[in-house]
């Protein structure tokens, strides 16, 4: 009877045992899927913190270039003023002097009136013909240089030739801080980096051209593409977000409907 109990003690002992095991490989499963998603959190965290680091970047670079672009635009404003000297000082040059209509009336000699000089009317110079003399000879107004510089980084940009163009809009955006093409710039630079495959580099450039340029006609494609971003970065919370975004904010444009159709997984 003694050696049953014990028998039966031990059997309930394996049992046990067994169970406990079973409890226990039935948890690790979810331990490493927590431990996935952890690691997963903190990757994200990380790429927030690099794509921050890289606006701060960015930022201090254009701030950097303040100074220069103020003094740059300065000598422009004195060429031009050089300019517009120069073409008044042109046109004094170009008036021409009115020959008389009539020839002076000869007087015969006469001694009494030997002394007696002739009056000769002076002949103003009639400003008509003066303008026209002036319109003939139209002069080119030259290029501005913040126009030249973007034009020449543009060009770089349409070659295909997306890091010496990324370089050249980052050098005009320091130089011309206050140009009217700033804005194309910096969204240029973006597509710069989408079309290299820096989509973190991309997102940061698309965000502020979007939220500094709000009334740009270039801001629902830059909304879409940084969505586009981070899906192709494995964020698509992030990434869906910005895309139903473009679809409520933008309807009706093209912008939305690739939206649409890479939500439902046909883009």
């Amino acid at each position: 009877m003694k050696k049953l109990y014990i028998f039966v003690l031990g059997v309930v002992g394996l049992v046990w045992f067994s169970a406990v095991g079973t409890v226990k490989a039935q948890e690790n499963p979810y331990a490493l899927q927590t431990q996935v998603i952890q690691n997963q959190q903190q990757l994200k965290l990380l790429q927030q913190q690099q794509a921050q680091l890289y606006l701060k970047i960015d930022s201090l670079l254009i701030k950097y270039g303040e100074i220069k672009g103020e003094l740059d635009s300065l000598n422009h404003r004195l060429d031009i003023i050089q300019q517009q000297i120069n073409q008044l000082l042109q046109q004094q040059k170009l008036q021409p002097i009115a020959k008389p209509s009539q020839p002076a009336p000869q007087i015969e000699a006469n001694p009494a009136t030997t002394n007696v000089t002739p009056k000769v009317e002076k002949q103003i110079p009639n400003q008509e013909s003066t303008s026209k003399v002036i319109q003939q000879h139209p002069k080119a107004q030259p290029v501005p240089a913040d126009k030249k510089a973007f034009d020449a980084a543009l060009n770089l940009y349409k070659q295909k030739k997306y890091a010496q163009a990324i370089e050249a809009f980052k050098k005009f955006m320091n130089q011309y801080k206050n140009s009217p093409l700033k804005a194309d710039a910096v969204f240029y630079t973006a597509e710069c980096y989408y079309n290299k495959g820096e989509y973190d580099k991309a997102i940061i450039n698309y965000d502020y051209f979007s939220n500094t340029y709000p009334k740009s006609p270039k801001v629902a494609e830059a909304i879409l593409k940084e969505g586009i971003s981070f899906i192709k970065m494995g964020d698509k919370v992030d990434g869906n977000y910005l895309l139903q975004k473009v679809i409520k904010k933008y309807p009706n444009t093209k912008e939305a409907e690739k939206a649409k159709k890479i939500l439902k997984g046909k883009g």
